[in-house]
């Protein structure tokens, strides 16, 4: 066999313009470079290789949180870029693929038939060798070093080849191939890898060559080729005229493959490129029609800058954490990070990126794969460093965070690693030294916290150092598991962190050598772990909770383990009314049949589906549910009674996650037939989970068939309550402060949920104003779902009848304002109202600014598209005379990110001297402390006192000692309500 790879430039210059012109009539880009109000919740940075930096971003606007990882290999870099792939035929994940090729980084590579032959969709070239290209042009992105740097380049592969055999010569219509076409001749060369090429070619033969003869004639099979030849697939006419060929026949190949994704003579690598996104430095025309590239997706791209980077973008998508973006979106963020040129690899599930954190010895996740588990892909470009020397250039220290916290008296885990100038970790003991032994001490692999202070650990070896900051905490005053804790059944387990904090509610690991744990020994065993982790292991089947007591330094907090999950019908699946047929390249139907086969089922719903005679692309049978199904908070598993049709088929569900849809697989092929228990896990610390619909999927052309697919009983699995622990009430639950010129008294009423059509509702509400009037209250912020509910929301009809409760409820002297919740959502308040006209959002009130925030399903930028962005500028703008800021938001803010974001920007308020509260309409009665911020539970209704005058600075930052409350904010509960908050604490 001869392969040959040529250049012409002119011709495949003329292709790639016809191939990637798009026409004159596709949308424009109108998009910002950001979202509107698009705030960036965090961004780091670390250097993982030589020249390679890796950098996490995480932004949030009105459509949600979007987190993204940025691998970017500088110009001039001893580590190189590779093409990973163990064969055509034999899908990897990209952490096998960077281990094998000792990569420190890599993301997954090109589009590739998931569920057939996993060949790439496009063509491959390794090491400026084809191993894969079509008789019909395709577009390929090429990644080559240069004068200055890395060079991507778009161009087009074209395979030109024969095969001669015993005098007959055929043309050559693909050089490995997932579908050989009809009257065609495909190549397949030992980069095939083990897949069935059958699958190529269901009816075709296959000829095996070694050393230049026919060894075999068979029908399409698994048979490897051979290392000294080749197999040729033949369909058709092609393979009638080669069926009687005889063993022995002699047998070439002549190929040339025109390849204009690389320069003649280079060394790199190609692949599939199926979209560009940016060219020039500027966002491509892109069609923001086409579904694949508008949806919100987990994404991946590549790109090069005018510099000679290589850039590597991974975005992920389908999960509450990250919303994914749409094919201009990643455009735009590689024109952020710098790009000239970039073209969209794979998305979806193929998403990934791995890396090698300082100090490990491999490389593990980074982007969150939307699946929720690794999945294999054709290929992956990885980042190879040059070998270095196993000597220490520097030391990497880790502990709990930077700077690691600890408190007095406890320990924690500190790990030195040296490492070599690769990064890779490498032989040595460094010694750990401690800057300042009145602050903490260092004792072999762990530190000890002596005194409240800041020092910081120094570690040597040789002439490698490296140095990591410690704070040593006020005393510990509550210990708690950092997650509300759940075990499946006997022999589940689960590996959690103790978390400790102080009077001012800042927080640390405690190691679990340092706490001493009480429980059932005949519901759940504790151990502690050498990582200083405890490891919890169900005993008892349950569903129960039991009791968990952790004691520290002379303090003691009670847990709640659920073990165990009672199952909650979701649907019988027995009824269509509920359920409508959608079909994409399809067609579908859903009918109810009669069930005798299964115990405890009498009927379940048929979809009756047909994906032949189907254009190219992925068909699609579903039932939609009318409306999502909700799940039972906390639920585990998505659980379904399946009668399978041995199809094949791929059996998805797709739930809807914080508001954002995430596709989930029940089953990764439906190759079964009669009745069969499938599941999906429940995204962990969603707030909100509903089903939205159940669907086959085929991505194969060649696998297209029609059949019926059952599915009856759909059920949530549902843990008992859990919860990390409880402690002493809070100093700031009591009496309210004295009145005074610098004393606000404000009363947070929410959650009344008024009604017109239920009288006595107002009468609850009308009774709720007077207790606070009584209080003291000067001014009243009425917090969210005083109409209405998430559920169903308010009316004119109940607006109308809160005002005028108001009205012959409240003394002039008493103001009132109204911020939006859900139950407020299509109502004249949904914009606010308040008894002085429009609204304010920020209120200066003897001395404290009191900053009101709408919310929508628990977060702030639900409300209001510029929420976000108003928020952090009122809270920066509270002036020299404001001494304390108070944040009312109408409904618990439940969303991590916000949380983030909050803390931020609560961080740079307390830099400054002033004192911090959330307070919180209808969340729990009570208050807690979290980096020196009080957050507040009003319940339905509740008084504030706010002593501008008494706010001295936070324990950090004054000489107090440590726990010492100046008073400056009191909560009262309002009536009834504070029997309840005992009744919890105790």
């Amino acid at each position: 066999m001869r392969a040959l790879r040529n250049v012409a430039v002119g011709v495949c210059t003329t292709l790639l313009g016809a191939l990637l012109t798009t026409a004159a009539a596709a949308p424009a880009l109108a998009d910002p470079l950001d979202p509107v109000d698009s705030v960036e919740v965090s961004a780091e940075q670390q250097s993982i290789a030589p020249g390679v930096s890796l950098e996490r971003r995480t932004t949030l606007d009105a459509t949600g949180p979007v987190r993204s990882s940025l691998l970017r290999l500088s110009a001039g870099s001893t580590t190189t870029p590779r093409l990973l792939q163990q064969d055509l035929s034999s899908p990897r994940t990209p952490a096998d693929l960077a281990s094998a090729a000792g990569a420190v980084a890599a993301v997954n590579g090109d589009f590739f038939d998931i569920d057939r032959t996993g060949t790439p969709d496009g063509p491959v070239v390794l090491d400026g060798t084809p191993l894969k290209a079509d008789a019909q042009p395709q577009t390929a992105v090429g990644v080559d070093a240069g004068a200055s740097g890395w060079v991507g380049r778009l161009g087009q592969v074209l395979l030109q080849g024969s095969a001669s055999l015993g005098g007959r010569t055929f043309p050559l219509v693909a050089l490995g191939t997932r579908t050989v076409p009809t009257d065609s001749l495909a190549l397949f060369t030992p980069a095939w890898g083990s897949g069935d090429r059958a699958l190529t070619a269901p009816t075709g033969i296959e000829l095996e060559v070694r050393s230049g003869r026919v060894s075999a004639v068979r029908p399409p099979g698994p048979t490897p080729v051979p290392g000294d030849g080749f197999v040729l697939v033949a369909t058709g006419t092609v393979a009638t005229a080669l069926a009687g060929t005889a063993l022995g026949t002699p047998a070439t190949t002549e190929l040339q493959v025109r390849d204009d994704a690389l320069t003649p003579g280079s060394r790199g690598f190609a692949l599939g490129a199926r979209l560009e996104l940016v060219r020039d430095g500027a966002v491509a025309a892109i069609d923001t029609m086409d579904p694949t590239w508008a949806a919100l997706r987990a994404r991946t791209a590549i790109g090069w800058s005018a510099g000679g980077d290589l850039l590597l973008l991974t975005i992920d998508g389908g999960t509450s954490r990250s919303r994914g973006v749409t094919a201009v979106e990643t455009a735009q963020r590689m024109v952020q990070a710098g790009a000239r040129g970039a073209v969209m690899l794979d998305g979806g599930g193929s998403a990934q990126l791995v890396a090698r954190r300082p100090g490990e010895t491999g490389v593990s996740e980074v982007a969150v794969p939307s699946d929720g588990a690794a999945r294999p892909v054709a290929n992956a470009i990885g980042l190879v460093p040059a070998a270095a020397a196993p000597v220490a250039a520097s030391i990497v220290l880790r502990g709990n965070g930077s700077p690691t916290r600890l408190f007095p008296g406890l320990t924690g885990l500190v790990a030195a690693v040296p490492v070599n100038s690769a990064g890779a970790p490498v032989p040595g003991t460094p010694v750990v030294t401690s800057t300042d032994g009145a602050v903490a001490t260092v004792e072999g692999s762990r530190v000890r916290g002596t005194a409240p202070g800041l020092s910081s650990l120094h570690a040597s070896l040789g002439g490698a150092v490296g140095s990591l900051d410690v704070e040593v905490l006020d005393p510990l005053r509550r210990v708690d598991l950092e997650t509300p804790t759940v075990l499946d059944g006997p022999g589940a387990g689960a590996d959690v962190t103790l978390v400790g904090r102080d009077a001012e509610g800042r927080s640390a690991p405690l190691s679990a050598a340092d706490v001493t744990v009480a429980t059932d020994p005949a519901a759940l065993r504790a151990d502690p772990l050498p990582d200083g982790r405890l490891r919890l292991t169900a005993l008892a089947a349950g569903p129960t909770s039991v009791e968990l007591r952790l004691s520290a330094a002379g303090l003691t907090s009670t847990a709640r383990v659920g073990v165990g999950t009672r199952p909650v019908l979701l649907d019988a699946l027995d009824d269509p009314a509920g359920w409508m047929p959608s079909a994409t390249r399809a067609t579908a139907s859903l009918r109810r049949v009669d069930v005798p086969d299964l115990p405890g089922v009498r009927a379940a719903l048929r979809l009756d589906y047909d994906f032949t005679g189907q254009p190219a692309g992925t068909s699609t049978a579903a039932l939609v549910a009318r409306t999502p199904l909700p799940l039972p908070s906390g639920s585990r598993e998505v659980v379904l009674q399946v009668r399978g049709d041995g199809q094949g088929g791929w059996l998805r569900g797709q739930l809807v996650v914080d508001g954002a849809l995430r596709p989930v697989t029940f089953a990764s092929r439906v190759d079964f037939t009669g009745w069969r228990t499938v599941r999906v896990p429940v995204p962990a610390g969603a707030r909100s989970v509903a089903l939205e619909r159940i669907y086959l999927a085929q991505t194969s052309v060649a696998a297209r068939r029609a059949g019926s697919l059952d599915v009856a009983a759909l059920q949530a699995t549902v843990p008992p309550v859990a919860t990390t622990g409880t402690g002493a009430p809070d100093p700031a639950l009591g009496p309210l402060a004295a009145t005074g010129p610098r004393t606000a008294r404000v009363a947070v009423v929410s959650g009344t949920s008024v009604s017109a059509a239920r009288p006595s509702s107002a009468e609850h509400l009308a009774g709720e104003l007077r207790r606070v009037v009584a209080a003291g209250a000067q001014r009243i912020v009425l917090a969210g779902d005083v109409v209405g509910s998430a559920a169903a929301p308010g009316t004119a009809q109940d607006v109308d009848l809160v005002r005028a409760v108001l009205a012959r409820s409240l003394p002039p002297t008493v103001s009132w304002t109204w911020t939006a919740g859900d139950g407020e959502v299509g109502t004249p308040a949904a914009g606010g109202l308040s008894s002085a006209g429009p609204p304010a959002t920020a209120v200066d009130v003897a001395g404290t600014r009191f900053v009101s925030v709408a919310t929508r399903a628990g977060t702030i930028r639900g409300a209001e598209a510029h929420a976000l962005t108003r928020v952090r500028d009122d809270l920066a703008a509270a002036g020299a005379a404001s001494r304390s800021v108070v944040l009312v938001s109408a409904g618990p803010l439940t969303d991590p990110d916000e949380s983030v974001l909050l803390g931020r920007w609560t961080e740079a308020l307390r830099a400054r001297g002033v004192r911090v509260a959330v307070v919180e309409g209808g969340a729990p009665a009570g208050v807690r402390r979290e980096e020196e911020v009080l957050r507040v539970g009003t319940a339905n209704a509740a008084v504030l006192s706010v002593a501008a005058d008494q706010a001295g600075l936070p324990a950090t930052a004054r000489a107090a000692a440590p726990g010492t409350d100046d008073g400056w904010l009191r909560l009262q509960p309002s009536g009834p309500l504070v029997d309840r908050y005992e009744r919890d604490v105790r």
